[in-house]
């Protein structure tokens, strides 16, 4: 079920609510280390590598889950650290790939010191505080570094979202008990990036991404063809090359997220 929240411009879903507990759940797999050390993240690797070739700061992941993307950036070199307050999750990785640095934490009080962070890493964590981001991006603002870089992700309010919204095609009204199984927002990019911009921010590049799940989420009739082929992981080139391309042409207008890169301004 997906609500309209006229006042931040948001859409939330309500689905289960994101504890920790939750999340512990969610990320139990078997073989825990080999789906951590055979994941490369490409993409997210060369944006990283695009702002900060070669860095020998600490790169930071707020929220690293099962640490793919921490495994990712220690294997280019880098100094990585994962945080993330699913504890029983952390714990395992820990015992599954000991040579990366992960830790226990909220990414609302990290324990680092003030401006000591090169790079922050923030891979859909902000849409799940339903009080909002705000402790969030205060804590980024804190430990980020002058000059240094945010690259953070979230669901957003797509071009084709927003119109559904505008023609009211979401339900408007939100019972209290709802709440209990609020699971993420689609964000408003101009408003997070406005509330970035606030605390001393610089957009620097924006790419929407994740075109077939956006569109078939919000296309009900397309939903179950799109589905399987947004599930395919064969090897047909094919069926491949047709994913790509809708994927592609999806993405301008119907994305589910969006990757914002921002740099903390250097003072003058």
């Amino acid at each position: 079920m997906k609500i309209y929240i006229p006042e931040n411009r948001s859409l939330a879903f309500i689905e289960k609510k994101a504890t920790s507990e939750f999340w512990d759940k969610h990320w139990e797999v078997d073989d825990l280390r080999n789906q951590i050390i055979n994941c490369r993240d490409s993409w997210f690797i060369e944006i990283m590598k695009k702002y900060l070739p070669g860095d020998k700061g600490i790169i930071l992941e707020g929220g690293c889950g099962r640490s793919h993307l921490v495994h990712a950036i220690s294997y280019q070199g880098y100094n990585a650290v994962g945080i993330d307050f699913a504890e029983k999750t952390v714990k395992r990785v820990n015992e599954a790939v000991p040579e990366i640095d992960v830790r226990y934490g909220d990414v609302r009080n990290l324990p680092f010191r003030d401006g000591e962070i090169a790079g922050y890493w923030s891979i859909g964590v902000v849409e799940h505080f339903w009080d909002g981001y705000e402790k969030i991006i205060k804590e980024m603002m804190r430990v980020i570094r002058t000059g240094g870089y945010l690259f953070i992700t979230f669901p957003y309010m797509s071009p084709l979202r927003r119109l559904k919204a505008y023609f009211d095609l979401y339900d408007k009204k939100l019972d209290k008990d709802m709440l209990d199984k609020f699971y993420q927002f689609a964000l408003d990019p101009r408003k997070f990036t406005d509330d970035l911009k606030c605390l001393g921010f610089t957009l620097k590049e924006q790419v929407p991404f994740d075109g077939i799940k956006g569109f078939k989420d919000e296309v009900r009739f397309l939903k179950k063809p799109l589905q399987k082929l947004y599930d395919y992981n064969g090897t047909n080139v094919f069926i491949i090359k047709i994913k790509s391309y809708l994927d592609t042409l999806f993405r301008p207008f119907a994305s589910h997220c969006i990757l914002l890169v921002f740099q903390k301004r250097i003072e003058i």
